[in-house]
């Protein structure tokens, strides 16, 4: 990867050379620059750096005919002395070509977050409504280089991918990809993968509709069917919204989400055999008062069990506050005293100042959690009080209440160059 990587900046710098001598080479910097003071009971914490750095080198004016630009980003922190590459990008009338330090990201169901490295390349067809983009990402790092023997290197350590994507259609999107990649992390051994994921999501009177079909082959294979849908009715005052969903899957192949990088609490539904119908019904009390409840009969295929979520919830919206009061329950019939009751109210009453609370309690067991951040905004700067405790939020959404109190001030400063 590193001679590969190497290849890959010539050609690039290159390219732009190529246009230097016709037009003034134009660089361009921005990112942004903050930086964080707390004090708690513990003493000063302080953090700095530079975010979103970015330099890129193009050509200053459009007289070229194939102009390029090279980006590089780097994240700086600057009070630990730390500066590393994000990554670097080639941008022609050609093609896109990216350079990733770290793992990439390609699809969510099969392919996801792969490798220490990445490349990812993508050709401008000039076809209306169709793209495509390839991906190499190197999994194992080779140990010895000069020695290419079966006891010291295997011969393939890496996964490439393509990603088809087709919007020209009249009732339907669909994005087809499809990845060849080594399953394990040793240097030595030879254990291959293939896979691939089709997504329809409808369009036209096929609004709300979307399919997902997943294959996977490692030593075994693996599939995945999911569809869901949603339709609301309008029934003045009430607005009803109904979702069915199913899924069923064997198997799970090595590289399928599973929400260590970007911690947004979706997994794809490998090992999921389920059939549910959300029944939503959202009612405007009055111009700033919304009452909804939602309902989720569920039914498991693996487990033969049913079971029924239920959420009730009461908003409020004006220009000076948002409150927002629910009361959820995991199954409704199975476990009726396992509620967990959550609250939030953000105020900003004076300009610049804002006062935001919130609380969670949990009857079966409970718990109870509140904090309240009150700040104050000056310009770049960010001052503010925060005390309670906190809520750690799991993986499928919920959240786990802390039994210790906490408190601190903080200035936050942050900057865009």
């Amino acid at each position: 990867m590193k001679k590969l990587l190497a290849l890959f900046l010539v050609l690039g710098l290159l390219v732009t050379a190529a246009f230097a001598y016709e037009d003034v080479v134009k660089v361009n910097v921005s990112g942004t620059g903050y930086f964080n003071a707390y004090l708690d009971e513990e003493g000063i914490d302080l953090e700095g750096g530079i975010s979103d750095l970015s330099v890129s080198i193009s050509p200053s004016s459009g007289s070229v005919t194939a102009p390029a630009t090279i980006t590089a980003e780097f994240s700086i922190d600057v009070l630990g002395t730390d500066a590393s590459l994000s990554k670097i990008a080639v941008t022609t009338d050609l093609f896109d070509l990216t350079y990733y330090n770290s793992d990439i990201y390609g699809d969510g169901y099969v392919f996801y977050y792969v490798g220490d490295r990445a490349l990812e390349f993508t050709p401008k067809l000039g076809l209306e409504g169709i793209s495509l983009t390839a991906y190499f990402a190197d999994i194992v790092s080779e140990t010895d280089l000069t020695n290419a023997t079966n006891d010291t290197n295997n011969y393939f350590d890496d996964a490439v991918a393509l990603k088809l994507g087709v919007t020209n259609l009249d009732l339907l999107d669909a994005t087809l990809f499809g990845a060849f990649y080594d399953t394990d992390t040793n240097n030595a051994t030879s254990a291959y993968g293939y896979a691939a994921h089709l997504n329809l999501t409808g369009k036209d009177i096929l609004e709300n509709l979307v399919v997902d079909l997943a294959y996977a082959y490692e030593a075994t294979s693996m599939y995945l069917v999911e569809a869901q849908y949603s339709k609301s009715f309008e029934m003045e005052p009430v607005t009803l919204t109904v979702s069915p969903y199913f899924v069923y899957s064997e198997g799970a192949p090595t590289y399928y989400d599973d929400d260590s990088v970007d911690g947004d609490g979706w997994t794809a539904p490998w090992g999921s055999k389920l059939v549910k119908v959300g029944l939503k019904a959202e009612a405007g009390v009055t111009d700033e008062v919304t009452f909804s409840a939602e309902l989720t009969p569920t039914y498991d295929l693996d487990a033969n069990s049913f079971s029924l979520p239920v959420t009730l919830a009461l908003a409020y919206d004006s220009d000076m506050a948002e409150a927002n009061v629910s009361a959820s329950w995991d199954d409704a019939v199975a476990s009726a005293t396992n509620v967990t009751i959550d609250a939030n109210l953000t105020v900003t009453a004076v300009e610049n100042l804002t006062v935001k609370a919130a609380a969670q309690y949990k009857v079966a067991t409970n718990e109870l959690g509140y904090n309240v951040d009150t700040s104050y905004v000056y310009g770049p700067l960010t001052t503010g009080f925060f005390f309670g405790t906190l809520f750690d939020s799991n993986s499928d959404g919920t959240a786990d209440i802390n039994d210790y109190f906490t408190w601190y001030l903080y200035l936050k400063a942050s900057v865009a160059f």
